[in-house]
């Protein structure tokens, strides 16, 4: 217990340095975009549209689903929590593949 005490004390007192190197590493991740941070909003968004474009609208998926829950709002619940924790197992598992 008392290490994790000192490793969030250590991490208190270098706040500043774990700001720019959080910052470093997010300009590097998209500095070979054109868009930048704009895509990183853009691609899902985008996504989202491809999806309910093909399964709600070709494929009569604008019917409401148990009920009387609208298809989009159906999708949204799912694909947004997946477009969150995909990002986080890959980025996850490339960090740990880095420091083996």
């Amino acid at each position: 217990m008392k290490a994790t005490i000192q490793i969030l004390k250590e991490q208190a007192t270098h706040w500043h340095k774990i700001m720019r190197i959080a910052r470093y590493d997010q300009r590097a991740a998209y500095q070979s975009h054109y868009l930048g941070m704009v895509w990183e909003v853009l691609s899902p968004t985008l996504q989202v549209l491809i999806y309910y474009f093909v399964f709600g609208i070709r494929m009569n998926g604008s019917q409401m689903i148990e009920g009387n829950v609208p298809y989009i709002v159906w999708m949204l619940i799912g694909i947004i929590p997946w477009f969150f924790i995909s990002g986080i197992i890959v980025s996850g598992a490339n960090s740990i593949y880095a420091n083996l």
